[in-house]
């Protein structure tokens, strides 16, 4: 979801009040000159109401001369977090900068503070790094909407020495700031634990993923001590090494569904804050938080996870990790140390989709042949899709199978979902996710009871 574009930051040049007074005498005195027939009164006229316009060129054309550098602390925040931006500003004159205020330009969804005075820097010193032709700038800001946003350039405003007219100066480019969904711990049980053949699989979990099982065996010549395996000798009474044994990490599907949320979804709600989601985003959002913080579960608890996207792709996984599907298609896939950032950098600009593919559901079932076993599936949904049948056939194939469904789907999506052997949640605009994943596993405890 990349920033939305907006008007220019920039007020065009001004009067000030005082530059709106001078202005309304000089055409007041014009207008007594020609009826008096003062030419005195005309030459104050003229020069009143010529004295602003003079200004507002003067402060146009005598732009600040700043090189601007910024920074984000961190760089990387979620949704409602807070962040410390520090603009570094140089004046490049020759002489030193007149009084002025400054602000950072932000688009909405992103709060920060209002104008506040620029310091006066000294006149531009060469060969040195921090003199007094530079100053450090540092604002906290909020994050109220995910998304790769723009911020910057920096506003600086400033007015004639005589306080007569207004102007504002662009300096320095903008920077990305990457705002990512917001991340709710879930709790571990039954859905993240994969059943196969009646025997339970019981997840493999290492410091560094995909990394191998050790396990001992008996010491061979030329084997490193440093590979002694010292709990092992003492257990066997002979001398034992350690050796490595490939085990690969167990697989996890997501299927979300990004295209925009059907129309009985739109709820009308107060005017929200400057920044928050409007009503019709406020599903998607929902749907986008819950696939985050599902996912980021996944992965810490030791899964290969893809994700099958109802529209057409716009998530790109690890470079090369990607599984191919249908035709040659390759799903994005997370499964290193850092995929749980790399996910959420994906889904911070993800946007909602009104073309659909048709073969979003038959790259899931592609994906789950290849596992060779029943693996963890969630579909995260807003409404039905063309496939939902070869959708709900896929049960089997699924341990568990979960399906979060969003307020305002058709009623035939649950009910085929359901009569297949899903795990049906229902989820709407604003639910937290730990919620929505504590309601499945409710349901999940309460059908093993009854089986």
């Amino acid at each position: 979801m990349a920033g939305r574009g907006g008007p220019s930051p920039l007020k065009k040049p001004r009067p000030t009040a005082r530059g709106w007074t001078f202005g309304a005498i000089g055409v007041v005195a014009l207008v007594a000159s020609a009826f008096f027939g003062r030419t005195d009164v005309l030459f104050v006229g003229v020069f009143l109401t010529v004295l602003p316009l003079a200004a507002m060129i003067s402060v146009t054309l005598d732009r600040p001369r700043l090189t601007v550098a910024r920074s984000f602390h961190p760089d990387v925040v979620a949704v409602g977090e807070q962040a410390t931006i520090v603009t570094t500003a140089r004046n490049q004159a020759a002489r030193p900068s007149p009084p002025a205020r400054w602000r950072e330009y932000a688009p909405a969804g992103i709060d920060v503070q209002g104008s506040a005075p620029f310091p006066r820097l000294g006149a531009h010193q060469v060969n040195v790094a921090h003199g007094r032709d530079t100053v450090v700038l540092r604002q906290d800001i909020v994050a109220r909407t995910r998304g790769s946003h723009p911020v910057g350039p920096l506003i600086v405003s400033r007015t004639d020495p005589f306080g007569i007219a207004y102007a504002e100066y662009a300096v320095g480019q903008p920077r990305q700031f990457l705002v990512t969904p917001r991340v709710v711990p879930l709790s571990s049980g039954e859905l993240d634990v994969a059943h196969s053949e009646g025997a339970e699989h019981e997840l493999q979990r290492h410091s560094i993923p995909s990394a191998d099982e050790l396990i001992a065996r008996e010491y061979r010549p030329g084997d490193p001590l440093r590979r002694v395996h010292w709990r092992a000798t003492a257990r066997h009474d002979k001398l034992m090494v350690r050796q490595e044994e490939q085990r690969s990490n167990p697989e996890a599907w997501i299927l979300m569904d990004t295209r925009p949320a059907p129309a009985t979804a739109v709820v009308i709600r107060p005017p929200a804050a400057p920044g928050a989601a409007e009503p019709e985003d406020a599903l998607f959002e929902t749907l986008v938080e819950l696939v985050a913080s599902v996912g980021v579960h996944l992965l810490d608890e030791g899964f290969v996870l893809s994700v099958v996207e109802t529209a057409p792709r716009q998530l790109s996984g690890r470079s090369g990790a990607g599984r191919t599907g249908t035709l040659g298609s390759i799903t994005p896939t997370y499964d290193r140390g850092t995929a749980d950032r790399l996910l959420l950098a994906d889904l911070a600009a993800v946007d909602a989709t009104p073309a659909a593919r048709d073969d979003a559901v038959a790259e899931l079932a592609s994906g789950l042949r290849r596992a060779g076993r029943a693996v963890p599936i969630f579909a995260v949904l807003l409404d039905g899709t063309p496939e939902l049948g070869s959708l709900a056939g896929l049960r089997g194939m699924g341990d568990p199978a979960v399906a979060f469904i969003g307020a305002g789907a058709a009623p035939e999506v649950e009910e085929v979902l359901a009569d297949a052997g899903w795990l049906c949640v229902p989820f709407a605009a604003g639910d937290d996710p730990a919620e929505c994943w504590q309601r499945a596993l409710d349901r999940q405890r309460t059908v093993a009871g009854h089986g």
